[in-house]
């Protein structure tokens, strides 16, 4: 890949990350698909060591996602999907396998893992949903980096690799984010990487990205429209210029945001531009949590508090996710609540961010519960 047009580490710490002059999807970096009957193309990009070309903008399925807006954007080259058991009740892996079917030749399928890496039944169970036999790249779903250490998953996925069931394995997470990376870069049998990633978390990111392109893995980024302020889709082109990044993968509900997504996708960069998104995405996510772990690392009775904030600062902010968040909620094992917590705030006293974690937590045991 040709990392003149890319946004690396020195670049940021000369000019906000900024690469002036760069061309998003120009350069040999990128390869444009094919028109098809006058439909726009998408650039596509190499998933890093998979040797897979995906476009620079795909699917995630969850909220608002239906077989005919899939089948439209599989149609426009926007060919890679993610999907998971649990989005939607599952009901979204079952879209995805009525937007496939007949066209799996077409299509890069990426899966996640919310089973044990020994839950032969589950795998099964999920590949026999999507009705194909086999995913092109499995995830593992993360969020501690003790547990990203853990042996079991090297085993399970090398088994299930020598069993057909994917060919490539990938690491997804959006809780102690950076750490939970640099754990899956140590253990170094892992081919894609998926976090949760905004602007404002380019300084510390940015070196994690440049060992991963370095080591060869493909990283896709998630949740890039989180707290966002203005457009998201004038983000799109910073995203792609960022050092080692070889797609969005964004939930997208109609016809026009996938043509505007693809469009975004080709528009150039705009240095300007680039400097007062990045300064209004430090402020946006002011006060927001970014997911660090901190206020559950600091809590003295092992509670998950990011989980609770997670459901309370970003599912119950966005009509589309309300669901997602009683779902998730109620899902946890280890809620805390006022009864428990008393006065301690710990947590909140451990945020760097800023963020009312107590306030939080009442929240949504008040509209959650």
């Amino acid at each position: 890949m040709n990392t003149s047009s890319k946004c690396s580490r020195s670049d940021f710490f000369k000019g906000a990350g900024v690469i002036a002059g760069a061309s998003v999807v120009a350069g040999s970096s990128v390869q444009a698909a094919e028109e098809n009957a006058g439909k726009p193309a998408v650039a596509l990009r190499k998933l890093g060591k998979t040797g897979l070309k995906v476009p620079v903008v795909s699917l995630g399925t969850g909220p608002g996602q239906e077989v005919n807006v899939m089948k439209f954007a599989i149609a426009q080259g926007m060919n890679f999907i993610h999907t998971s058991v649990g989005y939607k009740k599952g009901q979204s892996i079952q879209n995805v396998a009525e937007a496939i079917k007949g066209q799996r030749d077409k299509v890069v399928l990426g899966l996640k893992i919310t089973w044990e890496p020994d839950d032969d039944q589950a795998m099964d169970k999920a590949l026999e949903t999507l009705g194909v036999d086999s995913a092109d790249v499995a995830f593992f779903n993360i969020h501690e980096a003790d547990q990203v250490r853990d042996p079991k998953y090297r085993r399970g996925a090398e088994r299930w690799k020598k069993m057909g069931k994917f060919k490539h394995i990938g690491l997804t997470t959006h809780k102690e984010t950076a750490e939970c990376l640099k754990a899956g870069l140590d253990e170094g049998f892992y081919d894609v990487i998926m976090p949760s990633y905004t602007l404002s978390m380019e300084e510390e990111f940015l070196p994690i990205f440049e060992r991963a392109e370095k080591e060869g893995l493909g990283i896709i980024l998630m949740k890039t429209h989180k707290n966002l302020t203005g457009s998201e889709f004038e983000v799109t082109p910073h995203y792609l210029a960022t050092t080692g990044i070889t797609t969005i993968n964004r939930g997208v509900s109609s016809f026009a945001d996938i043509k505007k997504l693809i469009e975004a996708s080709k528009a150039p960069l705009d240095k300007q531009a680039g400097i007062r998104l990045r300064a209004s995405a430090q402020v946006a996510m002011s006060g927001h949590c970014r997911m660090c772990g901190e206020c559950e690392t600091a809590c003295p009775q092992g509670f998950q508090v990011a989980d609770v904030v997670r459901c309370s600062d970003y599912y119950l902010e966005h009509a589309e996710y309300v669901e997602t968040a009683y779902d998730t909620y109620r899902g946890l094992a280890r809620t805390p609540r006022t009864d428990l917590c008393g006065d301690c705030n710990r947590c909140e006293r451990a945020c760097r961010n800023g963020v009312p974690v107590a306030h939080h937590i009442r929240r949504a045991e008040t509209v959650l519960a």
